[in-house]
């Protein structure tokens, strides 16, 4: 079985779904929300690569669009399509668009951290654009500056199996990260979010200048500080689009009170089920919240 629903991804080896989705799926089990989704285990990229005959040419210049352009065999396909209507069947809206990730196992390494290293495909339409997706994220672990990155730390790409994670779309309205712990001063007691209008990949990728909350973790006492909030990243038809925000988005805060204190709540109970201070990426669609990824702060 090449692909497992998202809410099981942790009964099965971390490494082969990689630590993204073991993660959220442990979430999952304990109610907290998580978008929707299912996993395509790293024995699929294996198979994928030896059907082809590319395992031989992985040190070729050309090898990620060689990859790319290589067919999936036909029991992963229909694998994938199974998976990807039933993801379908419980969508709220009439059409489903979803988010490929990549989630890799060298992802979380405490001594190198290939976080942000590997591709994600956000407001994905079609089935056969899902495919294509999915071949590019794994493309992206033998790109040239993974590579670069492995040799300068090195680690063994060969030892680091790919899963990809495909998950319901969320059409953020506010979107952001949280650290359970000030990752500057080191502080355990002040839980930092940052937060922006749209798609959290802009305050992720430091396209803008977020809002910032710092709480404390005993009183509750919020200290704001206003960020310039330049632009937002929004769903498009063809995927993503950035447009600029009104100055009224730009001069109010994008999370209430009420949601400062409701992601503080969610980031100490997650907190408490790592038992160590963690970093997680959130959005917020029509008033729901949603957890997209979470993972031991790393160095």
């Amino acid at each position: 079985m090449y692909t497992i629903p998202l809410e099981t991804a942790s009964q099965i080896e971390a490494r082969q779904v990689g630590p993204k989705a073991w993660h959220l799926a442990q979430l999952i089990q304990q109610n907290i929300p998580v978008p929707r989704g299912f996993v395509i285990r790293a024995e699929a990229l294996d198979l994928f690569l030896k059907e082809n005959h590319l395992n031989e040419r992985i040190g070729e210049a050309e090898f990620p669009q060689l990859l790319q352009q290589s067919l999936i065999p036909e029991g992963i396909k229909r694998e994938l399509f199974k998976s990807y209507k039933r993801l379908q069947e419980w969508a709220l809206p009439s059409s489903l668009s979803v988010a490929v990730r990549s989630s890799s196992a060298a992802e979380d390494l405490q001594e190198a951290s290939f976080a942000g290293q590997y591709e994600t495909y956000l407001n994905v339409h079609h089935f056969n654009e899902v495919l294509d997706r999915i071949k590019a994220c794994w493309a992206s672990l033998f790109s040239p500056r993974v590579r670069q990155y492995a040799m300068q730390k090195r680690v063994n790409l060969s030892s680091m199996p790919m899963g990809v994670l495909v998950q319901q779309m969320v059409s953020a309205d506010v979107a952001g990260v949280i650290f359970s712990m000030n990752p500057v001063t080191r502080n355990t007691g002040e839980i930092i979010v940052n937060a922006s209008y749209g798609l959290g990949e802009a305050v992720v990728s430091g396209l803008v200048t977020p809002d910032q909350f710092v709480v404390q973790k005993t009183t509750g006492t919020v200290q704001k500080e206003l960020g310039f909030k330049e632009m937002k990243m929004i769903s498009s038809p063809a995927g993503t689009e950035t447009v600029e925000t009104t100055e009224a988005e730009q001069q109010q805060f994008c999370l209430s009170d009420d949601q400062v204190h409701a992601l503080t709540e969610e980031t100490k109970r997650i907190e408490s089920l790592y038992s160590t201070a963690v970093d997680i990426e959130f959005a917020i669609q029509d008033g729901k919240l949603y957890i997209l990824q979470v993972r031991p702060i790393t160095t």
